[in-house]
C-alpha cells in the first residue's frame, strides 16, 4: 500500500504502472490523487482518444474492449473506472475483470477511482480485498485515510504556504476547531484566508473574523459556558444556534457527547491515567486534544454533577424525540438546569 508521498515520488519518477486503485475516507484526497495520476500519465492532455471514463454500473465487456485500444496521438490509453463496488459484482464478472487486468497491454493504464463510494480497507469484503491485494502486487494501491490532530494541522500549514502565506500550527488548530475536520470545508476556508492575508501570515484573528463556526464547534463552546457558570453567554449561544436553524435534538446530541467526553476524562484521571491513555482506551485516536481541553474546563465540576447532567440530557433528548415540545424552550430550560448542576459542590 502506497502513502501519498510515495505516490508522488513514484509519479515523478516517470516509471508508471498499469493499474492504480485510489479509495478511502477522505474523498477530496481521493479526487486529488486520481487527478494527479491522470495529469502525470497523460502529460496534462486528456482527450477522447486517450481517456475513457466508466460509471460504477458499466459492463465489464466494455472495459475489455476499451483496454485493447491502441493509443492515438498519445503514449498511453487511460481508463478511469469510477466508484465500482466490486463486492457487488457477480463472480463471473469479477473473474473477467481480473483477467482483463492480467492481460493489459503495456500502453494501457486502468485507474479505479472511488471519489464517492464509502469504502475502507476495514469495511471491504472479499472481492475488494482480493482486488486490493492484486493491485498492490501489480500496480499502485493507495488508501486516503481521515486526517485529524497534528497531521491535519500540518497539512493546513502546507496549504497556507502553497497559497503564498504562512500559518502557525496554533492558528491551524483554531481553524479546525471553528470549521471542523471536513477537508472540503477546510479547503474552501483556506482559499478565503489566503486571499485575505494576501501573502502575509494567517493569524487567529483572521480565523475568528472570516471562519464561521460549525454547529458542533458552537455546541462545544456552549458546553464551556455551562460548566463555567456563564448562563448569559450560554443562552446567547443557543440563540445563535437556533438562528442557524440547528435543531434542539442535534444540540442535545452533541452536548451529550461533550459531557460524555468530560465524564470519561474525569473517571480516567481519577484512575491515574493521562489524557492520551484515556483517548487510546476509548478510541479517540488523534482527538485526544479534545480531552485535554475539557479536563481544564471541568476542574470545578464534581463527578456526581457530571453524572446528573448526563441523566438530564437523556431525559430531554427522549422528550424531544417522543413528544411534541417547543425545542428552544426545552433547550434553554435544560441549559439553565445544567448550569445549576455544574455549580453544585455537595459531593466535594
Amino acid at each position: 500500500m502506497y502513502t501519498e508521498s510515495e505516490l508522488k515520488k513514484h509519479l515523478n519518477s516517470g516509471h508508471y504502472k498499469n493499474i492504480y486503485l485510489c479509495f478511502g475516507e477522505e474523498k477530496m484526497l481521493v479526487k486529488r490523487s486520481v487527478e494527479l495520476i491522470e495529469k502525470k500519465i497523460s502529460g496534462g492532455e486528456l482527450n477522447e482518444f486517450n481517456y475513457h471514463a466508466f460509471p460504477a454500473d458499466c459492463d465489464v465487456s466494455e472495459i475489455s474492449v476499451t483496454a485493447d485500444i491502441i493509443p492515438f496521438m498519445s503514449e498511453r490509453n487511460i481508463l478511469r473506472i469510477n466508484d465500482m463496488d466490486v463486492d457487488k459484482l457477480k463472480k463471473g464478472d469479477y473473474d473477467a475483470l481480473i483477467t482483463i487486468l492480467k492481460k493489459l497491454p503495456d500502453t494501457t493504464v486502468v485507474i479505479f477511482a472511488m471519489p464517492t463510494l464509502e469504502l475502507t480497507s476495514k469495511t471491504a469484503k472479499s472481492q475488494f480485498k482480493k482486488l486490493m491485494t492484486f493491485v498492490d502486487k501489480n500496480g499502485v494501491c493507495i488508501e486516503l485515510t481521515h486526517r485529524s490532530g497534528l497531521a491535519l494541522e500540518r497539512d493546513l500549514c502546507k496549504w497556507a504556504k502553497a497559497g503564498g502565506c504562512t500559518m502557525s500550527e496554533l492558528t491551524a488548530h483554531k481553524l479546525i476547531r471553528n470549521a471542523g475536520e471536513d477537508l472540503n470545508r477546510l479547503n474552501a476556508e483556506m482559499k478565503k484566508l489566503t486571499a485575505y492575508a494576501d501573502g502575509a501570515e494567517i493569524t487567529p484573528e483572521m480565523v475568528e473574523l472570516l471562519v464561521s463556526k460549525s454547529a458542533e464547534a458552537s455546541v462545544y463552546d456552549l458546553f464551556g459556558y455551562i460548566v463555567a457558570g456563564n448562563t448569559d453567554k450560554a443562552i446567547n449561544a443557543i440563540s445563535v444556534l437556533f438562528y442557524q436553524q440547528v435543531s434542539g435534538v442535534y444540540i442535545c446530541t452533541v452536548l451529550s457527547g461533550a459531557y460524555l467526553d468530560a465524564y470519561r476524562v474525569r473517571i480516567g484521571s481519577e484512575a491515574g491515567k493521562s489524557t492520551n491513555e484515556i483517548g487510546e482506551d476509548f478510541g479517540y485516536k488523534n482527538r485526544s486534544w479534545v480531552l485535554g481541553k475539557i479536563i481544564k474546563q471541568i476542574r470545578s465540576v464534581t463527578t456526581k454533577s457530571l453524572r446528573r447532567s448526563l441523566n438530564e440530557l437523556i431525559d430531554v433528548q427522549t422528550r424531544l424525540v417522543t413528544e411534541t415540545a417547543d425545542e428552544r424552550i426545552e433547550v434553554e430550560r435544560l441549559v439553565c438546569k445544567l448550569a445549576m448542576i455544574a455549580e453544585d459542590r455537595s459531593d466535594d
